[in-house]
């Protein structure tokens, strides 16, 4: 079996140097790092931790896999329902699951993702939030040695099953609701590394192709300042506000009332804290919970041989109302 020492030696470096490499210490330079790297990945070198689990013939868990910021936002109540639904689900299964944020993943600079996991006695992921940007992540979807879920993107393989909402759809009927004919419409955007900003998107093209209303399509990130400084430059030329979440449709709200007009707006997602904010916003309502709990039920079905599919749960389109928030 090849020794941190043979690494080292390969490399041209010590064992420590070896070591704080694999650890992600900052004081190695760029290119040290790379030899270590490139040593480690000819060799097949495994840490001694992950080999001792990797050999184990254990329970496997579910890893719950979340994309964090690097400050808190109200949105992150989504994240906390994914949690929930997956950890209840998983519970109620007698199947252990561990969380693992992006952050840690991501930390892991010398370690191998699939290494990572199998150290963890992770076999299936569940994973939420994916971003196309996410190369560890998309590149360890090729392991077939692996189950997925994957919520939000579509995603379907063999070994990964995609569960969502049907978001284009939705984006269509929450928008076709409160557009009146001959709008001038402001559609605010998510991020574009997203894959939920790509289908949404094409929901409000959809229906601009159907109803032939003029469209301005403006990149907000997801973002609530981003919405509201959006909203205050493009208000004067627009009669609706189609927003492609909660959030946004929030920094839009406020944006108008600081310049004093009315808007429609719509937003999506069905977020408590919009309940708080505005009881005119129509959104889309989705139910997180769920959608944690059925990407552990699709991993189930891969662990027991079962191909991937598309798995597409319901969704409703309404108002959020303070009296059914605090209730």
């Amino acid at each position: 079996m090849t020794s941190i020492k043979d690494v080292a030696a390969k490399a041209g470096v010590s064992a420590g140097t070896v070591s704080k490499v694999l650890k992600g210490y900052g004081s190695i330079s760029e290119a040290t790092r790379n030899k270590v790297l490139e040593a480690v990945r000819e060799l097949g070198y495994i840490p001694n931790s992950a080999a001792s689990t990797l050999s184990s013939k254990g329970p496997r868990k579910i890893a719950i896999y979340l994309y964090i910021n690097d400050k808190f936002q109200q949105i992150d109540e989504i994240n906390m329902l994914y949690v929930l639904g997956a950890l209840d689900r998983a519970r109620r299964l007698r199947i252990g699951a561990v969380t693992v944020y992006n952050e840690t993943l991501d930390a892991q600079k010398g370690l191998d993702s699939r290494v990572f996991f199998k150290s963890l006695s992770v076999d299936s992921i569940a994973v939420f939030g994916l971003n196309k940007d996410d190369k560890r992540m998309l590149d360890l979807m090729e392991d077939e040695g692996f189950s997925f879920a994957v919520i939000d993107a579509p995603i379907v393989r063999d070994n990964i099953s995609s569960v969502s909402i049907d978001h284009r759809k939705a984006q269509h009927d929450v928008a076709d609701q409160i557009i009146r004919d001959h709008d001038r419409v402001v559609y605010l955007s998510g991020k574009a590394n997203g894959y939920i900003t790509d289908l949404r998107l094409q929901g409000i093209m959809d229906l601009q192709k159907e109803r032939d209303f003029r469209l301005q399509v403006v990149q907000c990130d997801f973002s609530e300042s981003k919405a509201y400084e959006a909203a205050l430059k493009y208000a004067d030329d627009c009669d609706t506000f189609v927003c492609a979440s909660d959030l946004m449709a929030i920094g839009v709200r406020k944006a108008c009332q600081r310049l004093g007009i009315k808007r429609r707006i719509s937003g999506f997602d069905g977020i408590r804290l919009l309940g708080y904010v505005s009881s005119s916003v129509l959104t889309v309502r989705q139910n997180f919970y769920r959608l944690g709990a059925r990407a552990i039920d699709e991993i189930v079905r891969l662990r027991s041989g079962e191909k991937g599919r598309e798995v597409t749960l319901p969704y409703e389109t309404g108002y959020i109302h303070y009296q059914s928030v605090i209730k």
